[in-house]
C-alpha cells in the first residue's frame, strides 16, 4: 500500500507541476498578447469619441460620427460612414510604412446595403475602398476594395500590382458584422475572414513607400465606404495570425 501511495503522489505532483508549467506559459502568452494587441494604431469609438487607443496619431476625421443606431460585436459605439463624404485621414510618421516587415492590418466591419431612397442611393458607389495608402505614384502602395467580394491590392514600385492584384478576401454579406484581416509573415500573405483563411500567396517584393496619408473610408478617387468600422488595427513588424483563428481570442480585443 505504501508503494501505491507514493506511485499516487509522484503522479498528482507530476500532474501539478505540469498545470502550473502550463499556467505560467499562459500568462507569458497573454502579457504577450496584451502588449501587442494595440499595435501600431488602435482605432475604436469611446464614449463618443473616434480615438486611437495607442494615443500616437492624430486622426482627422471628415463626416465620420459615432453611429446612433448600431453597436459594435461588443456592444460599445462604432464609427460610421455615410458613403458619400466621410473618411478619417491619419498622417503617416513612418508606422505605415511596412517594406519587407511582417504585418497585420485587422477590423470589423458592417456594410450597410444600398438604400432605396433617391437620389442619396445615385451617389453611393457599388465599387467601395475601405482603406489605402495615398501615393504620388498611379498604384497606391496598399488599397482594400469592396463589390460582391472584398479584393486587396498592393504594389512595389507605384506602377503595377505586383504584390497583390485583386486577391481574394472573402464574399461580403451586407448588413453583418465581419471580422477581416490581412497578414504578412515573411514572403507569406493571408488574408482572413471571421477567422477562416481565404488566401494564401507569395511575395518577396516590399510594399511601395509613401509619406502620404492612411485613409479609411474611402479611395483615391471617392468610392466612399457605406457602413461601420470598429476595432481598426495595423500591427507593424507581427504577424499575428497565420493559421485560422477566432477573432475574440484575446479578451482585450473586445474591450
Amino acid at each position: 500500500m505504501a508503494k501505491l501511495s507514493s506511485i499516487s503522489y509522484r503522479s498528482h505532483s507530476n500532474k501539478t507541476s505540469k498545470l502550473l508549467s502550463r499556467l505560467s506559459r499562459r500568462k507569458v502568452t497573454k502579457k504577450t498578447c496584451d502588449e501587442i494587441l494595440l499595435g501600431t494604431m488602435f482605432i475604436k469609438c469611446l464614449d463618443k469619441t473616434i480615438i486611437d487607443e495607442t494615443t500616437t496619431h492624430n486622426l482627422i476625421i471628415n463626416n465620420t460620427t459615432v453611429s446612433r443606431n448600431l453597436l459594435a460585436p461588443n456592444k460599445t459605439a462604432c464609427m460610421e460612414f455615410n458613403g458619400i463624404n466621410s473618411a478619417i485621414n491619419i498622417a503617416d510618421d513612418g508606422s505605415f510604412y511596412i517594406g519587407l516587415e511582417d504585418f497585420t492590418i485587422d477590423w470589423w466591419e458592417y456594410k450597410f446595403s444600398l438604400p432605396i431612397e433617391q437620389p442619396l442611393s445615385s451617389n453611393i458607389s457599388t465599387k467601395q475602398a475601405l482603406f489605402y495608402k495615398d501615393s504620388l505614384n498611379d498604384k497606391q502602395p496598399y488599397i482594400i476594395y469592396n463589390t460582391t467580394c472584398k479584393s486587396l491590392f498592393m504594389s512595389s514600385n507605384g506602377y503595377d500590382w505586383d504584390i497583390a492584384n485583386n486577391k481574394y478576401m472573402g464574399t461580403i454579406q451586407d448588413n453583418v458584422w465581419t471580422h477581416w484581416a490581412i497578414v504578412r509573415a515573411h514572403t507569406n500573405f493571408y488574408t482572413f475572414k471571421n477567422g477562416v483563411l481565404k488566401n494564401i500567396w507569395v511575395s518577396d517584393a516590399p510594399v511601395n513607400d509613401s509619406n502620404s496619408f492612411l485613409t479609411i473610408g474611402k479611395g483615391p478617387n471617392g468610392n466612399n465606404f457605406y457602413g461601420c468600422i470598429t476595432n481598426f488595427r495595423f500591427v507593424k513588424c507581427q504577424a499575428l495570425w497565420t493559421d485560422e483563428f477566432s477573432p475574440t481570442a484575446c479578451e482585450l480585443f473586445y474591450q
